[in-house]
């Protein structure tokens, strides 16, 4: 048995249906760049080595923190989502790591160390804040195990590029 052919399997298997007009907030700075095409949109992808060794970083870390939030009874919701309606065919999903009352956190896991928020961080922390409406902070996992955090400042001009970003995307599919 390998344990590494069978962690790959685990992650590739949880793949999202794509449905034209329905976006989620951690492929935004993709659909923006342009690195997200609209004749690959519903091309199912599959993660390579290295993603995957990423993703099973942080969700194993994910994991690991909403134990810590169960065990002090800290309040959060842990994957709250909401929708955010760009036009009447078009929504982002937002679904971020951990709502507490006064705030939103996202955890991400890198492979380098931040001193910062990232462009393809924020435009994730960009929609959370336009859902939720909360503070929204970015949680970097450090190793040893730790959590360095980074306030989010919400950007209006980030936010009308991402929807005529994704208005544009969407009348090309």
């Amino acid at each position: 048995m390998q344990i590494n052919d069978l962690i790959a399997q685990f992650v590739n298997s949880g793949s999202h249906e794509r449905k034209k007009g329905r976006y989620y907030s951690s492929e935004l700075y993709n659909l923006l760049r342009g690195k997200l095409k609209p004749k690959d949109f519903f091309k199912e992808r599959k993660i390579d080595e290295q993603g995957v060794k990423n993703i099973s970083t942080g969700v194993a870390s994910e994991d690991y923190l909403t134990k810590v939030f169960e065990g002090t009874k800290t309040k959060c919701k842990p994957q709250d989502k909401k929708e955010i309606k760009i036009t009447d065919e078009i929504v982002v999903v937002a679904k971020p790591d951990y709502v507490f009352d006064e705030f939103v956190l996202e955890v991400k896991c890198p492979v380098r160390e931040l001193n910062s928020i990232p462009p393809w961080y924020a435009t994730q922390c960009e929609a959370y804040y336009r859902a939720f409406k909360k503070d929204v902070f970015l949680g970097v996992i450090v190793h040893p195990f730790s959590v360095k955090t980074f306030k989010y400042t919400p950007n209006d001009e980030l936010w009308e590029d991402i929807k005529i970003a994704i208005k544009k995307f969407h009348e090309k599919l």
